[in-house]
């Protein structure tokens, strides 16, 4: 379980990490998959049991950067902490994207109210990630995300709860592309949603693609 800390590790920005995150892999220093981080996984040649420990605790999470300008085109990025050695972290933008949330531009302020059902982008906070899924099926189908329910904060006091929020595109469940909405990615309107973060296809594959080599992410942090 990651305990969530008040003050988060500086973030180098290192997108072409695959590479280096794969061959971290191979040597041990970094599991291969969240079901890895135990201290009983394979230890590499020439890694100290301290060090397989401290690699076992190392995790990854995502990251939404609202673009009060175009919420349309905000930022999700996703966030791979290392643990070095017991006081020691280092933490890495594996990857960052486009993608948006709610139906706000810069001026359509509605859109930009979190307690705006259907319409605002999903308020800010940290969220737990409750299961991810490769073949959904629904109002949204393919590739998802399932974020935890939330409630908006209206001055000062808790507002709206927000809920059947996640992170998803536009496809058909088997992740191709349908002839008709939902299912098929038009353009740049299609960053638009009710409330969940929306990014393309391409985009969200590649997301997904991380799986295969870092830990998996279980929180979300948006701001």
């Amino acid at each position: 379980m990651i305990t969530t800390r008040s003050a988060r590790p500086a973030h180098r920005s290192l997108k072409a990490l695959a590479t280096a995150g794969a061959a971290a892999v191979a040597v041990g220093l970094v599991p291969a998959a969240a079901g890895a981080q135990t201290s009983a996984a394979p230890q590499a040649a020439g890694v100290t049991t301290a060090e397989a420990a401290a690699a076992a605790k190392s995790y990854t999470y995502l990251q939404y950067k609202k673009n009060k300008k175009d919420p349309s085109n905000s930022r999700l990025s996703l966030i791979h902490v290392q643990q070095i050695s017991p006081d020691k972290t280092r933490s890495y933008v594996l990857d960052s994207w486009r993608a948006g949330s709610g139906l706000g531009t810069a001026k359509n302020k509605v859109g930009r109210n979190a307690c705006q059902s259907n319409v605002g982008w999903l308020p800010s906070g940290d969220y737990r990630i409750e299961y991810f899924k490769n073949n959904f099926v629904g109002t949204i189908n393919g590739i998802v995300w399932k974020l935890q329910d939330k409630r908006c904060k209206a001055n000062g006091k808790k507002g709206t709860k927000r809920d059947a929020l996640f992170i998803h595109s536009e496809m058909k469940s088997n992740g191709k592309q349908g002839s008709s909405e939902p299912t098929r990615w038009d353009g740049n309107g299609d960053y638009k949603s009710e409330g969940c973060i929306k990014l393309k296809p391409s985009d969200i594959r590649e997301l997904k693609g991380y799986r295969s080599n870092f830990p998996k992410p279980t929180r979300l942090y948006v701001s």
